[in-house]
């Protein structure tokens, strides 16, 4: 059976540790000067070495001629930890033996001297998944350890343990790993195993491990295995994500407040495969390097002359402020997109309303394409009021644009804080809305009418829509039980008469 990488490559000594240099060298020095804690707390990220960390440290303590604070692993005492018999370097899960009576087992089996080594080391990985009582049984032990026994705690969560468990230990935060350090890494792993690659499919890899070397790695792995020559397209294709050049396009349009392009790029995006969350993420983290290069210059950021390029082009469209304003935006939308049933509105939703920020802070227009036509700026114009009935929707379902535009409601009137006197508009089902020309046409039942049709609720709703920058105007169609609208019904039943019909205003209609 093949071993994955993370496992092949997990570091053995302290010097294969990338990413966390305090720590390693604070952990040597104590090793190196025989001042050794108690109780240890190593937490962080997932993937940022806590557990691998814990194992070097267990077996450093121990062995008889430790190198450079690193285990020998060749005295008598390495040898001895590395069988499946030892019993002097224990690892328990919190995660499945979370209960109080394997704490209670734990702190019996502490009396018993080390059978091999100087120390008892307990490694407890993730250990904000115990017990209230399973915590209280471990405090006693780590109030008065005794002197042969030593603990390392790991957790991913640290705010969920007591604040007693805290005060006992010797805490290590675990940063996120800087892609370039990741980049050295999966290159010299890629050598290793004998497999070429460019070096940009493997910068590729690095940042889809976001400060992880487990998820570096694991993707790695999956790359690895596809071809003995991999090339950034190929890395594009097994990991399901688009290239920075799409995302770039995709940032450019937002800049742009061009909305057709938006959905456009979206779309395509969507479509190669790649899921709406990572889209999300992709272009948090592409504002953010653009508003690192408009602040604190390129030399931060490890990127190619060309993609150095687009991004100088792209930030000259756009300021500090707004990219501070998209990102808060993407983030306030992550959670809808996790549980929504429609990602790929919500997200297209918040993209549009940041070109509604955009509008309202420049003369220059939004601008929408129409189906088969480029993009061209959208002048606002005043509307007349309908002078013929909207037909109410068929089976058919609406289209992109007016999906795109209904989200942007939506978005809008729950972060405005209208969601709870206008929550019916922010609930509006994708199939009862339409844009008819300029129209934004919302069809509702007679038992809803009232509701929407209300001058508060209406003028709540027509201002989000005027936010949107593009002219539409709101207008509420009452259905009757069969589903067509009150004007309809009324024309229906005069047709064939000598009559004239007439609107509110006395406009004639027919």
């Amino acid at each position: 059976m093949k071993t994955a990488l993370y496992r092949k490559y997990r570091p053995s000594s302290f010097d294969e540790v990338i990413g966390q240099d305090i720590i390693v060298t604070t952990l040597v020095n104590q090793i190196e000067r025989g001042a050794i804690s108690h109780a240890y707390l190593f937490t962080g990220s997932r993937g940022t070495g806590k557990t691998s960390c814990a194992k070097i440290f267990a077996r450093a303590i121990n062995c008889l001629s430790p190198v450079h604070g690193s285990p020998c692993g060749k005295c008598e005492v390495c040898k001895a930890l590395l069988s499946p018999s030892n019993l002097d370097v224990v690892e328990m899960d919190a995660a499945s033996n979370n209960g109080v009576d394997k704490i209670r087992d734990l702190r019996e089996s502490v009396g018993y001297m080390p059978a091999s080594g100087k120390y008892k080391a307990y490694i407890i990985d993730e250990v904000h998944m115990l017990s209230g009582s399973a915590f209280n049984a471990l405090l006693k032990t780590l109030e008065e350890p005794p002197a042969h026994v030593v603990f390392i705690l790991c957790t991913t969560e640290v705010h969920k343990l007591p604040a007693t468990i805290l005060s006992r230990c010797m805490r290590f935060d675990f940063k996120l790993v800087p892609t370039d350090k990741l980049f050295a890494l999966i290159k010299d792993i890629f050598r290793k195993e004998g497999v070429k690659a460019e070096d940009k499919a493997l910068m590729h890899i690095a940042r889809l491990g976001e400060g992880s070397v487990r998820d570096t790695l694991s993707i790695g792995d999956r790359c690895l295995n596809a071809s003995d020559d991999l090339t950034y397209e190929l890395a594009l294709e097994i990991t399901g994500t688009g290239s920075n050049e799409q995302t770039a396009d995709l940032m450019d349009a937002v800049v742009r407040s061009d909305v057709g392009g938006i959905i456009s790029k979206v779309e395509q995006l969507a479509g190669a495969g790649k899921s709406v969350s990572q889209i999300s993420r992709d272009l948090t983290v592409y504002a953010r390097d653009l508003m690192v290069l408009m602040t604190a210059g390129g030399e931060r950021l490890t990127a190619t002359k060309e993609t150095f390029a687009r991004m100088a082009e792209i930030s000259s469209k756009t300021s500090v402020p707004f990219l501070v304003g998209f990102i808060r935006t993407l983030g306030g939308a992550e959670a809808e997109l996790r549980y929504s049933t429609s990602p790929r509105i919500v997200l297209e939703s918040a993209l549009l309303s940041a070109c509604a920020s955009i509008a309202g802070a420049q003369t220059t227009p939004v601008t929408i394409a129409e189906q088969g036509q480029s993009a061209k700026p959208t002048e606002r114009k005043e509307t007349k009021p309908a002078e013929k009935p909207v037909k109410a929707p068929a089976n058919t379902p609406p289209d992109e644009r007016t999906l795109g535009l209904l989200g942007y409601l939506r978005s809008k009137l729950r972060k405005s804080g209208n969601l709870r006197l206008f929550g019916e508009y922010s609930a509006l089902p994708d199939d009862k809305v339409r844009l008819v020309g300029n129209k934004f046409v919302v069809f509702v039942g007679s038992d809803s009418y009232l509701t929407f049709a209300e001058p508060e609720n209406m003028r709540a709703a027509q201002e989000a829509l005027d936010e949107f920058g593009a002219g539409y105007v709101l207008q509420v169609e009452k259905l009757s039980d069969g589903g067509a609208s009150e004007l309809e019904q009324i024309l229906e039943a005069v047709k064939g008469l000598e009559v004239e019909v007439v609107d509110g205003r006395g406009k004639r209609i027919k």
